[in-house]
């Protein structure tokens, strides 16, 4: 008689607690241990890491920080853990960039929970729910997308040097909330010089704001990541 096959776990981490509870419990019902963990908690890569779960499913976005879904899946990912990004975002670039920064698959939380849960199942399973012609159309549109940036000597020019501190910030890893504060500031203010930033550089998110600059050859003042 062959041995039973321990279950597949997932973890789901998504500022939505409740969503997380329930996507969780949907898989528990397919047959997965599935839990959810604290999208707030300050040592999340390492937590995640402690549970040593088969896949992640990750938020992109969390309390309206673009880049922190982004920040915790570079740490994930030189730890070998497989990680779908889950995400409200519909921009096919930012589906690309968590494609090419290491996510197995990109989830779409606009779909009905069902296609969700189907496509995780397919993540699992080892296939690719995207398919290879979506695939290698996503691989071409971020190709395309760093042609068209590639040249960007001067490109940081137009900034005030407001803008550049606040674009730096951001480089840095820090949160608009966290940039405020740090300015005494309200978060309204920040929010408007990030506008301009991604105004002026051509950019239509944070993560692309800071792959611009990092090009430019702006680079993080300190190592240190949400971990």
């Amino acid at each position: 008689m062959r041995d039973r096959q321990p279950p597949v776990r997932i973890a789901v981490v998504d500022d939505h607690r409740l969503l997380a509870q329930l996507l969780a419990e949907d898989l528990g019902g397919r047959g997965y241990e599935a839990f959810a963990l604290d999208a707030e908690d300050p040592h999340l890569p390492s937590s995640i890491r402690e549970v040593d779960p088969d896949l992640v499913l990750l938020d992109a976005v969390f309390a309206d920080d673009e880049s922190a879904g982004a920040r915790v899946l570079a740490a994930l990912v030189p730890w070998e853990l497989r990680v779908a990004m889950l995400t409200g975002l519909v921009d096919p670039l930012r589906h690309a960039e968590f494609l090419d920064a290491g996510a197995v698959a990109v989830i779409t939380k606009t779909e009905s929970m069902e296609d969700v849960l189907d496509q995780v199942e397919l993540v699992v399973a080892g296939h690719d729910p995207h398919g290879r012609t979506r695939r290698l159309e996503l691989d071409a549109l971020l190709a395309d997308h760093r042609r068209r940036v590639g040249d960007l000597t001067g490109c940081l020019d137009p900034l005030s040097d407001r803008e550049l501190a606040t674009l730096q910030s951001l480089v840095d890893g820090q949160t608009v909330d966290a940039i405020a504060a740090s300015r005494t500031v309200a978060v309204t203010t920040v929010r408007s010089q990030v506008r301009a930033v991604l105004t002026k550089l051509g950019a239509t998110s944070q993560i692309q704001a800071v792959a611009i600059a990092a090009r430019a050859g702006m680079s993080p003042r300190t190592t240190e990541v949400a971990s």
